[in-house]
């Protein structure tokens, strides 16, 4: 026996037994999904304690190529002090899902199923809040593959070139 206390991480589905809780725990009908597998590892919503002003990082970025999609995000104020809430792609992107939260156990959840929020590549998911308080932060996500989406712009080439027919 090692000493170490197990913790609820420390039992979570690998493998083929991942896939098949992922499965199991599909969503049905209008059900928000508890747990996803992501490459044969179950995974779960990441949960942190906002405490500074500005940025707190709530997911990592995950690497060249690939996104996190924000499924569900659930936000609540444990602080004494009624505090301003968003979140955003990185430390340079713009605020969003900005919602003023009142005091000792204002809460809002936001359910994105259907209509995910898919950050920029390798970009990571921060929370902000307006002033030092104590926020907790659940978001339910995946990681996806980057789909390479062209820049769009108002220059269009033309090239004409004749030909002479003899008659």
């Amino acid at each position: 026996m090692s000493g170490k206390i197990a913790d609820a991480s420390d039992f979570k589905p690998a493998g083929l037994r991942a896939r098949e809780y992922a499965k199991f725990r599909s969503p049905r009908g209008d059900e928000i999904v508890v747990a996803t597998e992501v490459n044969g590892v179950a995974t779960y919503p990441a949960s942190v304690n906002a405490t500074a002003k500005d940025e707190t990082e709530v997911v990592a970025a995950p690497g060249a190529d690939m996104c996190i999609r924000v499924k569900t995000i659930m936000v609540n104020n444990v602080g004494a002090d009624q505090r301003v809430v968003s979140f955003q792609e990185g430390t340079s992107g713009a605020g969003k899902f900005k919602n003023s939260m009142p005091q000792y156990g204002g809460m809002w959840n936001l359910n994105l199923i259907g209509a995910y929020w898919i950050l920029k590549p390798n970009t990571a998911l921060d929370v902000n809040l307006d002033d030092v308080g104590n926020v907790n932060v659940q978001v339910g996500y995946d990681i996806v593959k980057a789909v390479e989406q062209p820049e769009l712009t108002d220059a269009l080439t033309i090239a004409e070139s004749s030909v002479r027919v003899k008659a």
